[in-house]
Order: C-alpha cells, then structure tokens, then sequence
C-alpha cells in the first residue's frame, strides 16, 4: 500500500505539483491527491508509473507496516536466508547485524557514509532523505 505521506513528502522534495507529478505519471492529478490523503491506493502498474516519475524505487513511497520493535524482528528473521544476516557480537559485549552478503555489505559502507556526510554538514537533511528515497538510483555503487 502507498504511503501518503511519503509520497507527498518526495513530491515535495522534487518541487513538482500534484498535478506536475499526474503528467509525468500519466495519472490523473486527483487521483494523484487521493493517494497522498489515502483514500484510494494505486495499483502495482500505476505505483511503477509514479516512482519512476518521481526517479524513485516503489518501495520509497510504499508503508511497510513497522507498528512495533516485534515487527521489525519478524522482518530480520525473514532476511536471515535471503541476506545471510547474523547477529554477531564482539568483544566489549556490542551486538551487531553481520551478513556474507557483498552487496548488502556495499549498501551497509555506503549508508555508513552518507550518515557521516549528514552528521558532518556535508550534505543537507534535504539531501540525505533524497538519497534513501531514491536508493538505489542515487547509489555511488551504480556510479562504479
């Protein structure tokens, strides 16, 4: 299901109108409104149609349903397989999330640094949540 308010805040973030965002979708600009108010959800072609609109994945403008830290564990434990996540503990007693995933790894340094990037003043708020809505199409990995 769409997010509303994500999709207005990337909207937003874009400088486009709804009915700006409607053209460059070929979704009519109400409908465009009525996904952000949520009332209405669009369909898996039309959730494509606007994410690549706004140069975005899907799953930037999608709610994931995270109510609880419950919730958040169910979904680590469904990644277990899929990215070999492990937890790992080290020697003072810190616990982390470790994976044999190359590519999960890559995403892992490559946030690590945009955070520090954030943290340090090197990029604005604006455009720290730019790059996480537009992962993976914003990825310096994809630059390589």
């Amino acid at each position: 299901m769409i997010s509303g308010k994500k999709l207005k805040e990337l909207r937003l973030i874009r400088n486009l109108t709804q009915k700006e965002l409607a053209i460059k979708s070929g979704i009519s600009d109400a409908a465009i409104r009525n996904y952000e108010l949520g009332n209405r959800s669009p369909t898996k072609q039309q959730l494509d149609k606007i994410a690549s609109a706004l140069n975005c994945d899907p799953g930037a403008i999608t709610d994931h349903n995270l109510y609880t830290n419950i919730d958040f564990y169910q979904i680590i434990f469904d990644l277990e397989t899929n990215f070999t996540l492990r937890p790992y503990r080290d020697e003072s007693g810190m616990s982390f999330l470790m994976s044999n995933s190359p590519e999960f790894n890559d995403f892992l340094k490559e946030w690590d640094d945009m955070r520090k990037k954030h943290y340090n003043n090197e990029i604005s708020d604006e455009e720290f949540r730019d790059w996480k809505i537009s992962y993976p199409k914003k990825s310096a990995l994809l630059k390589k």
